[in-house]
C-alpha cells in the first residue's frame, strides 16, 4: 500500500515508517512523499488529499504498533515557563509540554496516557490538573501529596478533574521504616478515593512491605519492574541472570502471583545501562509477566528525564538539563516480544491498565 502525503507532520513522524514489518509480520505502508509543487495528475491528487484522510492513514499506521485503545501508563508533563518548578527540586528538565506530550501519543496510537507529577514540582499539582483538563478525561493522574494535610475537598477536586492515583517517591533513597510510614499513610488517602497507590522506592523495600501491602486495602502499582536493576547497573552479573537473589525481588513476585501489586514494564534505562534496547532486562521482564499477566502495564517515562544523574552534565541541579535519548519504538517492539503472545500484549497495553486505572467502556 502506497500512501502519498504532505511533507509535512508533527515531529518524528517519518521515523515511525522507516521499519517495514510489525511484530506480527504485518507489511507497514510505504509513505511516499510529494511536496505542494507536484506536477502530473497523479501526484497532485495526491498532494491534495484531505486532511482528515491524511492523518486517518497515518494513524492506522502508527497504531498498528499498538493494539487498539493502548494505554501508557507513565508520562510527564513539565512546563516551568507556566509553572514554576519547586526550588528545592531535584535537578532541572527543560520543558516537554501537554502539547509534545499530545503529538508524542497521537504519532504512536496511544488511545490513554497517564499523567504522573513529576517529583521537580513537589506536592503542587497545578500542571496536573490543567494537564488533565486539556486532555478531557481521555487521561488519568497521579498526583503527589502530604497525606497529613490535604482536605478532602482538594482530593475530591483532583478526583474530579480525572485523578486515579497518588505516588509515595522515595526513588533510590529511603529506610524502610520511613517508606512504610509514607506507604501506610498515602494509603489511606487512596483508600478514600478509591484511587491507586503508585511506589517508587527501592526493590529491596519489599521484603518490609511484604506484609504491609495485602492489609492496605487499595490496588497497588510499582513503578519501572519494581526498581529491579540488573548487572550493567550493579556490576554484578548474577542480578541479571538471577533475579531472584537481589534482595525484595522474591516478595515483590509473590505479590504479583497473589494479584496483590501491578508492575510497570516502563523505563528501562533505570535499571539498566545497555542501551539503546536494554536487553539484559528480558530475565526480570519475563518473570514479572509470567508470575502476574494480568498485573503488569506499559509505561514510556516520556520525555526520559535524566533525574539527578544528568546534573553532572548539565552544570548542577539548577541548570536546566536535556533529556535522554531513547528510542520508544524500538523499546516498545522489545517489551512486545518480552510479552511473547499475542494475549499478553494485549493485556499489558489494554486489558490491565484499563482495571488499574477505572475505565469502564470497552469502546476506547
Amino acid at each position: 500500500m502506497t500512501l502519498a502525503l504532505p511533507a509535512t507532520g508533527p515531529p518524528g513522524f517519518m521515523s515511525a515508517f522507516r521499519r517495514k514489518r510489525g511484530h506480527t509480520g504485518m507489511m507497514w505502508p510505504t509513505i511516499v512523499l510529494f511536496h505542494d509543487h507536484c506536477t502530473s495528475s497523479q501526484q497532485n491528487l495526491r498532494c491534495y488529499l484531505p486532511q482528515v484522510a491524511m492523518w486517518a492513514s497515518l494513524t492506522f499506521a502508527l497504531s498498528s504498533t499498538f493494539p487498539q485503545y493502548a494505554w501508557d501508563s507513565h508520562i510527564h508533563v513539565i512546563e516551568p515557563d507556566n509553572f514554576p518548578l519547586d526550588p528545592d527540586r531535584p535537578y532541572t528538565p527543560k520543558a516537554a509540554t501537554r502539547y509534545n506530550a499530545s503529538d508524542f501519543e497521537v504519532s504512536r496510537g496511544i488511545a490513554h496516557a497517564v499523567i504522573v507529577l513529576p517529583s521537580v514540582y513537589g506536592i503542587n499539582n497545578s500542571i496536573l490538573l490543567d494537564a488533565l483538563d486539556y486532555f478531557k478525561g481521555t487521561y488519568r493522574g497521579v498526583c503527589v501529596v502530604d497525606p497529613g494535610s490535604v482536605s478532602n475537598e482538594t482530593l475530591s477536586l483532583y478526583h474530579e478533574k480525572g485523578v486515579r492515583g497518588v505516588r509515595v517517591n522515595f526513588g533510590d533513597d529511603g529506610t524502610n521504616d520511613e517508606i512504610v510510614e509514607a506507604v501506610r499513610k498515602n494509603a489511606e488517602v487512596a483508600r478514600a478515593q478509591n484511587w491507586v497507590l503508585q511506589l517508587y522506592i527501592p526493590l529491596k523495600a519489599f521484603v518490609a512491605l511484604h506484609d504491609v501491602i495485602p492489609g492496605l486495602g487499595v490496588r497497588v502499582v510499582t513503578d519501572h519492574f519494581g526498581h529491579a536493576m540488573v548487572g550493567s547497573r550493579t556490576n554484578n552479573t548474577a542480578d541479571t541472570v538471577d533475579p531472584y537473589q537481589i534482595e525484595g525481588f522474591t516478595e515483590m513476585v509473590d505479590l504479583l502471583r497473589r494479584r496483590l501489586l501491578f508492575v510497570k514494564i516502563s523505563a528501562p534505562y533505570l535499571n539498566s545501562l545497555k542501551g539503546p534496547l536494554y536487553e539484559d532486562m528480558r530475565v526480570v521482564a519475563e518473570t514479572i509477566m509470567v508470575n502476574g499477566p494480568e498485573m503488569v502495564v506499559y509505561g514510556s517515562d516520556w520525555p526520559h528525564t535524566a533525574n539527578a544523574e544528568g546534573n553532572a552534565v548539565a552544570g548542577g541541579r539548577l541548570v536546566p538539563q536535556a533529556y535522554r535519548s531513547i528510542n520508544d519504538a524500538a523499546i516498545v517492539e522489545e517489551f512486545k516480544n518480552w510479552a511473547t503472545t499475542d494475549q499478553q500484549i494485549q493485556r499489558l497495553f489494554v486489558d490491565n491498565p484499563r482495571r488499574l486505572w477505572q475505565w469502564n467502556s470497552v469502546d476506547s
